[in-house]
């Protein structure tokens, strides 16, 4: 059987929101005793570590991406500004 930490590094970004919300509501009622309370504040902790370690992927992924296309037209640039035509 998978651990709770394991399950959680399987969500995606929007799963992990989602819980964080109901998170959050289970912590808002007044009927939510001190153990339950401890629990779902180290879990949402992971989740949000998880959130934003999906998110610098994401971002590194973008800068990746740009940095590609970006590429062609630098070698473009510096080939013109030394007198060549790449065309």
């Amino acid at each position: 059987m998978a651990s709770r930490n394991q399950k959680e590094n399987k969500l995606s970004f929007e799963q992990s929101m989602s819980r964080l919300e109901e998170i959050s509501a289970r912590l808002e009622h007044p009927e939510t005793g001190l153990e339950e309370t401890i629990a779902l504040v180290e879990e949402g902790r992971k989740l949000v570590a998880a959130c934003r370690k999906l998110l610098d992927d994401a971002e590194l992924r973008i800068k990746t991406l740009e940095a590609v296309d970006a590429a062609p037209a630098q070698v473009n640039k510096n080939a013109e500004e030394d007198g060549f035509s790449l065309i």
